[in-house]
């Protein structure tokens, strides 16, 4: 069976940083987080079907 991705974003500086991640958990580890962003509001699901598009390209 294969992994559902969910696409992810946080903040970097001037850009943003997306990961497409089975989980919350697995997006902070590829993005090597030691905190919770997404606890502290600076990370978040994607689901603009504009973005979600771009990423599977």
């Amino acid at each position: 069976m294969a992994l559902r991705l969910k696409l992810f974003r946080t903040p970097i500086g001037f850009h943003d940083a997306y990961v497409a991640a089975p989980s919350q958990k697995a997006a902070l580890a590829a993005w090597g987080a030691d905190a919770d962003l997404f606890a502290r509001g600076i990370a978040e699901r994607v689901d603009d079907p504009r973005l979600l598009a771009q990423a599977a390209e």
